[in-house]
C-alpha cells in the first residue's frame, strides 16, 4: 500500500513539474522567447501576397507591421494545416489562413488560438460528417477544426470589400470558443460585448434598418453566433462604412476585439 502511495505522490509531482514546464514553453513561445523554436521571417513575396489579399495589413503602422508578421509565421508554424491532393494553391492558403488567425487576435496577447488544432482544405465544396450536408467552410467546436473549400476560401479574398470571407467568417467562429471559454479580462470584456450584440438584434429599429440598407447579409439572422461571424467580416472588410451605418454596434466589435487601431477607408 505504501508503495502505491509514493507512486501515486511521484506520479502527481512528475505531472505537476511538466505541466508546469509546458506553460514555461508555451509563454515564451507566445513572446518569441523561445530559445529551441528559431522560425524563419516572411519572405518579400510572402508579404506581397499579404498585401495585395489584406487590407487590414496595409492600413497598420510599422510598429504593428513587425508584430503582425511574427505573429504570422509563428501561427504558420505552429498549427497543423492540411490539404486534399487535389489543393493547388497550397503555401499561398497557408500563409492567408495563418494571416486571418493573426489579423483577429492582433489586439489579443493569446493568437494562437487554442480551440483551433488542426485545418483541413479540401478543393472545393464537401459532405460534413458533422452536419450531414454539403459545405463551404466550417468550424467544428468538439474537434477544434477548421475545414474550408480552396475556392471559396480565395474568393473572399479576391474581392476585398464584398463583406464576404470564408477565412474570417470561420475564423470568427473559433475565436469566440477560445476566448468565451478562458477566465480573463479578455474573456469578460468579449462576453460582455456579446451579450450587447445579443441586446442589439432585439432591438426594433436595429432590425429595420438591417432590413432597410441590407449591409449584413440575411445569413446574419441565423442566430447570435452567425450574426457575429458575419459582422466580423464586415468590420475586417469595410470598416468605414460599417462605422457610418452602425456606430454602435462598431465600436462594441472594436472593445471585443481590442482593435481600436484598425480604421480603413
Amino acid at each position: 500500500m505504501k508503495i502505491l502511495v509514493a507512486v501515486f505522490a511521484i506520479g502527481c509531482i512528475i505531472s505537476i513539474i511538466g505541466y508546469f514546464l509546458y506553460i514555461v514553453y508555451y509563454t515564451l513561445d507566445l513572446f518569441f522567447l523561445n530559445p529551441f523554436n528559431k522560425i524563419p521571417p516572411l519572405t518579400a513575396i510572402e508579404k506581397q501576397i499579404i498585401i495585395e489579399n489584406l487590407p487590414f495589413y496595409k492600413a497598420l503602422n510599422d510598429r504593428l507591421k513587425a508584430k503582425f508578421e511574427k505573429r504570422v509565421v509563428r501561427f504558420r508554424h505552429r498549427k497543423k494545416i492540411l490539404f486534399h491532393e487535389d489543393v493547388q494553391n497550397q503555401d499561398k492558403i497557408r500563409l492567408l489562413l495563418a494571416a486571418t488567425g493573426t489579423m483577429l487576435t492582433l489586439g489579443m496577447a493569446d493568437f494562437l488560438i487554442l480551440s483551433i488544432n488542426k485545418i483541413i482544405v479540401y478543393p472545393s465544396q464537401y459532405y460534413s460528417v458533422m452536419t450531414k450536408k454539403e459545405h463551404f467552410g466550417e468550424y467544428n467546436p468538439g474537434l477544434k477544426t477548421l475545414i474550408f473549400s480552396e475556392e471559396q476560401l480565395l474568393l473572399g479574398f479576391r474581392i476585398p470589400n464584398d463583406n464576404l470571407n470564408l477565412a474570417v467568417h470561420e475564423f470568427a467562429h473559433a475565436l469566440s470558443f477560445n476566448v468565451a471559454n478562458k477566465l480573463n479580462v479578455r474573456s469578460f470584456l468579449f462576453l460582455f460585448g456579446m451579450k450587447r450584440i445579443k441586446k442589439l438584434l432585439r432591438n426594433n429599429e436595429f432590425n429595420a434598418k438591417w432590413e432597410k440598407n441590407k449591409y449584413f447579409r440575411a445569413y446574419g439572422k441565423t442566430n447570435l453566433h452567425e450574426f457575429f461571424a458575419v459582422a466580423v467580416e464586415s468590420y475586417v472588410e469595410t470598416p468605414k462604412e460599417f462605422e457610418k451605418q452602425f456606430p454602435k454596434l462598431f465600436k462594441t466589435l472594436q472593445f471585443m476585439l481590442n482593435l481600436g487601431f484598425y480604421k480603413l477607408a
